[in-house]
């Protein structure tokens, strides 16, 4: 078994060009098995000033991860090559020259590539030898079996300029990577460009049973003494043996004869050596005895409540597809009860062999998901200064608002391609934006106007207060806090007919609270008080959520459209965002440290994607 430590240097971020390093170890035991535990450097000589390259290197290695850990169908040979392979291709047009090495350890089994003109070095029994040395547009790639003490580079090229077999040899010559990283820091802080980067992966040989580090330090300060003091107790033991059964056996007289000295018969020393032997093993066996005894008794103190875990999650398993909200609270107490054992020190294999299949059917069972948010796009690259506000989503495009700066920027989902669709010149006091189809429409002081190619007013502003603005179907609706009304302009052809009521004759609400709706062919309102009501052919429909854990007690957001089949609910004190189909039942939650900045966000369950907004930038969960 294998141990890896690991070292990262990379060049100084105020020079011309930067260089990034990734360590990333899965906690998803399938995702461990299949790709293992993945090291990368990534480099660029970019040299565009302003450019965030924290965040642009961020984005790369964002793909990079989602190439190499998504498709797990796939060898991790052939897996890392084409990930380098693709993300390469997909950002050298935007980057100019783009160099990734990486490596990945599975079953002792280090599979590496190397692309862009980046390089993999190793250092073993005293020699020095490149493994991987890429051009500028294509990868190599290498797999094989590294061995105790082995120490290997993946670096960008600028790292190995002028870097001497004999100069990399000194920097280890103790065998200590850190040491070889403070001595190999000298040598990069005399470089005049931030593309270099190296990440030094040292393998130790690694018991699979006893931590090596202790049990050598407890040999060294015990293991004399330890034999030395069970040496004098059974010498003490034989002593008293002997003295209390010389008092109790009749003696035998032993007459010698002239100088001869006195010899025990050899059947009677090979009798003694046995006795010996085997009164020693009695004493041993007697010792294990009492530790069997005292596992026993710390075994029956968690016993039942492992059984009656164990019963409880096979039970929720086989009634999920029944009645899955009874699955769910019986998992749960399965799950915790198996977990509070765990806490109190307890090592057993059945109770870890449990815990490992709980964890893996919790998403399952549970339907909750923790997932890291990957960076989708950076749209402050885009756009300087640009922070959105809010989003809306029309067939397979999104569009983002800034406010401050009065411009919305669209963005292709399936391809990332972006672009500011509407600046300054045509945009004024904007309030709020909706989109259909192709049109985008602001909510300004004086009315609604169309800004697709030049800022057209298509309706008049004939309210009073806040309002909210929602499309749906080629029509305009509009909330009327003051009124607690809603009001449908009808569409034709680019023209809208005078306001009339949406709401049912009769019906009287309370709007003064509400700060989101969507639409869906009902009408989804989500009051500041976190209550989410439902309206249909303009009247309200009983909606209350069930199932959820624990239960929603701040909704910040909500979103769903005629397409999703679900209604998503965000909780940003919890970090989560949370799914119940449109008849109000629970079916997952998702969790993302991410959600808690989010200003808004939305859902493709085409794509399979929550997207957040934080600002300047779009997070994605995969669904």
């Amino acid at each position: 078994m294998l141990e890896i430590s690991s070292a990262k240097l990379t060049g100084n971020p105020t020079l011309p060009g930067w260089s990034q390093a990734y360590d990333y170890k899965p906690e998803d035991p399938k995702q461990f098995e299949k790709r293992g535990h993945l090291f990368a450097v990534i480099a660029t000589s970019r040299e565009d000033e302003g450019v965030d390259k924290v965040s642009a290197g961020r984005e790369i290695l964002t793909r990079l991860h989602e190439e190499y850990f998504g498709k797990l169908e796939e060898t991790p040979f052939n897996c890392l090559k084409g990930a380098i392979e693709k993300v390469i291709n997909e950002f050298s047009p935007t980057w100019g020259d783009i160099e990734i090495a990486a490596v990945s350890l599975i079953d002792n089994v280090i599979y590496s590539a190397a692309g862009g003109g980046s390089q993999v070095a190793i250092f073993r029994k005293g020699m020095f030898a490149k493994i991987l040395q890429s051009k500028e547009k294509e990868v190599t790639d290498a797999s094989g079996y590294p061995e105790d003490k082995d120490i290997l580079f993946l670096g960008s090229k600028e790292f190995f300029v002028g870097l001497t077999d004999g100069f990399i040899k000194e920097s280890l010559e103790k065998g200590n990577i850190e040491e070889s990283a403070e001595t190999l820091n000298s040598y990069l802080s005399g470089k005049e460009k931030g593309n270099v980067g190296v990440v030094i992966l040292k393998f130790l040989k690694k018991d699979k049973f006893f931590p090596e580090v202790s049990v050598q330090k407890q040999a060294k300060k015990d293991f004399t003494k330890d034999v030395k003091g069970v040496s004098e107790k059974i010498s003490s033991f034989f002593s008293k043996l002997n003295f209390s059964l010389t008092k109790k056996l009749p003696q035998r007289k032993i007459y010698v004869k002239g100088n001869l000295e006195e010899e025990l018969p050899e059947k009677k020393r090979t009798t003694l050596s046995v006795g010996s032997i085997l009164l020693i093993l009695l004493i041993v066996s007697i010792g294990f005895g009492i530790r069997q005894k005292r596992l026993n008794d710390q075994k029956e103190k968690y016993l039942g409540r492992l059984t009656d875990a164990n019963q409880k999650y096979l039970e929720s398993i086989s009634l999920f597809s029944l009645e899955p909200t009874k699955a769910r609270e019986i998992f749960r107490e399965a799950y915790e009860t198996a977990n509070t054992i765990k806490a109190e020190g307890v090592s057993d294999n059945d109770l870890d062999k449990l815990l490992e299949d709980m964890n893996l059917k919790k998403g399952e069972i549970l339907g909750e998901y923790k997932k890291d948010a990957n960076l989708f796009i950076d749209l402050s690259l885009l756009s300087s200064g640009f922070s959105g506000d809010n989003l809306s989503y029309s067939l397979g495009k999104l569009f983002i608002l800034d406010k401050n700066s009065k411009k919305v920027v669209s963005l292709a989902l399936d391809t990332k391609k972006t672009q500011v669709v509407a600046g300054p010149d045509r945009i004024d006091s904007v309030n709020q934006m909706t989109a259909y189809e192709d049109d985008i429409y602001l909510l300004e002081n004086d009315g609604i106007y169309l800004v697709n190619t030049k800022r057209d007013k298509r309706i008049e502003k004939d309210w009073d207060g806040e309002v909210l603005l929602e499309a749906y179907a080629g029509n305009i609706y509009l909330l009327e806090k003051n009124q607690n009304m809603i009001w449908r302009f009808i569409g034709d052809d680019g023209t809208f007919s005078e306001k009339s009521k949406w709401l049912a004759p009769g019906v009287e609400t309370d709007f003064s609270l509400v700060k989101k709706i969507a639409i869906d062919g009902s009408i989804w309102i989500l009051t500041s008080s976190g209550k989410i009501n439902k309206f249909t052919l303009g009247n309200p429909v009983n909606f209350n959520f069930s199932g959820e854990s624990p239960k929603l007690t701040s909704l910040d957001s909500f979103y769903t459209n005629e397409d999703l089949n679900n209604l998503y609910v965000m909780d940003k004190t919890q970090k989560r965002i949370v799914v119940f189909d449109k008849e109000a039942n629970f079916v997952s939650q998702y969790y993302a440290d991410a959600i808690s900045e989010a200003k808004d966000f939305m859902v493709t369950e085409e794509e399979g994607k929550i997207i957040l907004l934080t600002g300047d930038k779009l997070y994605s969960l995969d669904l």
